[in-house]
């Protein structure tokens, strides 16, 4: 886009009515730009000497730009209506001129494109794309583009709001002026329009739909704007600590909850570091203890095959499986292992001391059966070993899955699906993330439906939004073109590919960030990590 850019307009009656030309750079802009048409039940030229100056605000896709007009009387070709005019518009994009320069241009100009297009007062034709363009540029035109300086546009509002300054002479140094220090006003309205003409004044204030002040009292307006932009900067400056102060006790808490959880996964460490070594030296002495108890065992096995007597025997053995069961009671066994206390409990030592009766006076046929007894005894105390020895390896394996530091499973599984459904979700800029979505039952307030089809670009609809729904703006009124993605995303079908409203009906989903429900989320995180 250009710098600059000019448009010619006028009022041009029937069938055309007001039609406006780019007459000098973009044309593209002709279908992007607002009409410079008068709203005539509010203002308009009274008399053929009338003038009406004025500057206008608004964007187009990712641009500000500020338009500086002149209208004239003219009459229609074909008509004797009034409030009719001709009129010439400087747009720059984004910086602005030195007023002296602009001045001279609109006024250059506008002459040029009314001695070629009027006669007597009345328009000799019909429609803007008609103008006669002949000399209208002078040489030195487009030096004024090298000659802008850049506007800082951060604190513009979207508005709807005109005002009127009456004045009672708009000579050249007037109107510099006034333009000078209208851009101190201009993020307050829509159109600053500047007169002369006390019938254009009277007639302003009897429709009563535009503001009209004096000149006058044009520094005190520009006061009591600068006093609303300090409140306003201060309410941010409040705003901000406030979620500075949550930003630091969330992150103080947070690191306080899970350094506890640290501190603690650290103490079952070392519990479970000393039962599993506590549990290593029992697994040792029950493999001792069975060992020597086994030994002697056999060893009262050879006596008796070797002539040893049966009672003298018996006694021995009596007191060695009265030793063997009182030290195997002074193991411990690892008790927070529950699932296995009943495996422990059928897997103590199987033998059972064979009774006087079972060995008959020096029959063989009796020692024959003892002996099978003895045997059936000792395979199971192998059987015991092994038992003992896969038990302790599966606590150990057990013991070094508990020392793993705890994380909810509801945690886990909530993570693994964010992070799926993240990828395929859409990825909000906004700060913060909005939270609540605006159905078109709860949009009414908003009065959508004066959004025009076709033309509003869905920058224009952002500030329209901010302007109605003062908490959306709050909050992002400094993330525009974030907020902008975020309501095309929710309302796909609202906007062609060019970011222009095409159905205002499919425009149902408002983004917006709701305090109430974020506390509510964060109560609801704070309980789930504690009750983890």
């Amino acid at each position: 886009m250009k710098k600059i850019n000019v448009f010619g307009f006028a009022t041009f009656g029937t069938p055309n009515g007001f039609t406006q030309s780019c007459i000098y750079g973009n044309k593209n802009l002709e279908k992007a730009l607002k009409t410079f048409d008068l709203k005539t039940d509010a203002i308009q030229l009274l008399s053929p000497n009338d003038r009406i100056y004025s500057i206008r605000k608004e964007g187009v896709t990712d641009k500000f730009l500020i338009s500086y007009s002149v209208y004239t009387y003219a009459k229609e070709k074909n008509s004797n209506r009034t409030g009719t005019f001709i009129g010439t518009s400087l747009i720059f994009s984004d910086e602005v001129a030195d007023e002296n320069l602009i001045l001279n241009s609109l006024h250059q100009i506008h002459q040029n494109l009314k001695n070629n297009n009027v006669s007597n007062n009345v328009l000799n034709i019909n429609h803007s794309k008609e103008f006669n363009l002949t000399n209208v540029f002078d040489q030195d035109f487009e030096k004024i583009e090298y000659n802008s300086r850049k506007v800082s546009f951060l604190d513009w509002e979207s508005s709807d709001k005109n005002l009127v300054i009456s004045t009672n002479k708009l000579d050249n140094n007037s109107i510099q002026n006034l333009f000078k220090k209208a851009l101190e006003i201009l993020p307050k309205y829509n159109t600053l329009f500047f007169i002369d003409s006390k019938e254009i004044a009277e007639f302003v204030s009897q429709k009563r739909l535009f503001r009209l002040i004096d000149v006058n009292i044009l520094e005190e307006e520009i006061q009591n704007f600068q006093t609303e932009i300090k409140q306003q900067v201060l309410n941010t400056i409040s705003k901000f600590k406030k979620q500075s102060k949550k930003i630091e006790d969330d992150g103080r808490n947070e690191y306080e909850n899970l350094k506890k959880q640290i501190e603690q996964d650290k103490k079952i460490h070392v519990e479970n570091g000393h039962k599993i070594e506590k549990a290593d030296k029992n697994l040792t002495a029950l493999n001792s203890l069975h060992a020597n108890f086994l030994r002697k065992f056999n060893e009262f096995i050879s006596a008796l095959e070797s002539g040893k007597k049966l009672e003298e025997v018996n006694n021995s053995i009596k007191q060695i499986e009265k030793e063997f069961y009182a030290e195997k009671r002074k193991l411990d066994h690892p008790a927070q292992i529950s699932s296995f206390s009943n495996h422990r409990n059928q897997s103590s030592f199987p033998l059972q001391r064979p009774s006087l009766s079972e060995f008959p006076h020096h029959t063989e046929e009796k020692q024959s059966k003892n002996t099978v007894f003895l045997i059936i005894s000792f395979v199971l105390n192998i059987l015991l070993i092994g038992a003992l020895v896969f038990f302790t390896m599966f606590y150990d394996k057990e013991k070094k899955q508990e020392v793993i530091p705890e994380v909810s499973p509801v945690h886990q599984e909530t993570a693994v699906n964010e992070t799926s459904d993240n990828e395929n979700v859409w990825k909000s800029k906004l700060n913060p993330l909005p939270n609540e979505i605006a159905l078109n039952a709860n949009n009414k307030n908003l009065e959508l439906g004066k959004l025009t089809e076709g033309k509003t670009h869905v920058d224009e609809i952002v500030q329209f939004i901010f302007e109605k729904n003062k908490i959306i703006k709050d909050v992002y009124q400094f993330q525009k073109n974030d907020y902008a993605d975020d309501l095309i995303k929710e309302n796909p079908h609202a906007f062609d590919s060019k970011r222009v409203l095409i159905r205002k009906d499919s425009l149902l989903k408002i983004p917006f960030y709701s305090e109430s429900s974020h506390k509510n989320v964060a109560e609801t995180d704070i309980y789930q990590t504690a009750d983890h």
